[in-house]
């Protein structure tokens, strides 16, 4: 059995996948959340959710409460049967290039990018400090979302401030969601019957955070995050690129400090800093529909600064482009997005079949029409499967 987790400061989100003829399936899965506050652990398994209350003072209880439970529900019968816990693990700087065995120097490397991802990496670290306490033979293995973009070449992750910046602080373009670039990668080779390392795509990873990918033969070559998930797209809280001087023009004429203007960039902006409605795409669309004019603003604001990435990267590839895919939350179910994302771009012949993009779907599926110079398709996308996958590298290596 494999365990994927996925920690944050405050909770604790697993998956466990069991190999039944060479086929990963999901054994159960759930949440530990509200960690130090008054604790809930939600389980799913055999089709019935369970619901416990408990107190979880630290991630150390939350871990003994989850395997707790699996025990008592008979979904294990011994810990050790849980051969390997894969972890998702967000920043791991330039030194971690592939999911890696969590080993001492590891643990160091994500403590020192700390300072570059402060809401993420503390909680990886206690989950896996936890996980090693209470699973001592399983082997550990994270899995990082900077790793797939560190193949980026100097001129596409460097900013335009003083080398000593990058030099000595590692101040540069990072890119995250890295582990479902890599799952949706392979996905298209697949598809497509193609070898990854010829592969060239455009990934639009639209969930509340979003981001896009330039793919160039199989490999990251620049994306829309930059040294922290704030910047590039417009996404459901943060205002993704913008004048780095409103920073310094809100601060002198608002009461606002520094921390009180960066909370609103990450939390108050985006799709809810504009509509004034909410930060989630669903609402957004509904407000549209019904003519809320700031609705209709936010969700163009949305959809045409998707469309100039995209613009963009296809320069980049310089029109050689296998296929555009739209993935996560938003990218996967909202028609209207892909939808108005195509429209917007008029500088490359791209047609959309309307019945496809509406059309409900599994797995994945095609959405262009035979017009259309570039495949489109919507593929949902795996992160857990993906670490899981990784993983099980490790456990068949052995």
């Amino acid at each position: 059995m494999i365990l994927i987790v996925n920690s944050g400061s405050s909770s604790i989100k697993f998956k466990m996948y069991e190999n039944k003829n060479e086929h990963l399936n999901i054994l159960v899965e759930g949440i530990a959340e509200r960690i130090n506050v008054d604790g809930i652990l939600k389980i799913k398994f055999n089709n019935q959710i369970y619901e416990y209350k408990d107190k979880l003072n630290d991630h150390l209880s939350a871990v003994d409460s989850i395997l707790t439970k699996f025990e008592e529900l008979n979904i294990i019968e011994n810990i050790d049967n849980i051969k390997g816990i894969g972890f998702r693990i967000v920043h791991g700087g330039e030194k971690i290039i592939k999911p890696c065995i969590i080993t001492k120097e590891v643990i160091e490397i994500i403590k020192r990018n700390i300072k570059l991802a402060p809401l993420h990496n503390p909680g990886a670290l206690a989950a896996i400090t936890a996980f090693k306490q209470t699973v001592p033979k399983a082997k550990l293995i994270g899995c990082f979302d900077t790793s797939f973009h560190t193949t980026m070449p100097k001129h596409n992750f460097l900013y335009a401030i003083p080398y000593e910046y990058y030099e000595k602080l590692g101040a540069r373009k990072y890119g995250f969601h890295g582990i479902s670039y890599d799952y949706i990668t392979s996905k298209v080779a697949k598809i497509l019957d193609r070898n990854e390392n010829n592969l060239n795509l455009i990934i639009c990873h639209l969930g509340n955070g979003a981001s896009i990918a330039c793919v160039k033969n199989g490999k990251s070559y620049d994306t829309s995050m930059g040294l922290t998930p704030l910047a590039g797209l417009v996404m459901g809280t943060r205002c993704g690129d913008i004048d780095s001087s409103i920073i310094d023009f809100l601060i002198k004429n608002t009461e606002q400090t520094l921390d009180d203007v960066f909370n609103v960039l990450n939390k108050k902006s985006g799709l809810l800093g504009i509509s004034g409605i909410s930060s989630d795409m669903r609402d957004i669309c509904q407000a549209k529909n019904e003519g809320n004019e700031r609705a209709i603003l936010a969700f163009n604001i949305y959809a045409q600064k998707i469309a100039d990435y995209i613009v963009k990267y296809a320069n980049l590839l310089e029109g050689e482009i296998d296929a555009i895919i739209f993935t996560a939350g938003i990218g996967e179910n909202a028609a209207d997005v892909r939808k108005a994302v195509i429209d917007y771009i008029k500088i490359m012949k791209l047609d959309m079949d309307d019945n496809l993009n509406n059309k409900n779907y599994y797995d994945y599926l095609k959405i262009n029409n035979d017009d259309s110079e570039y495949k489109i398709f919507k593929i949902r996308t795996d992160e857990e499967l993906m670490i899981c996958q990784e993983v099980q590298k490790f456990i068949t290596n052995e």
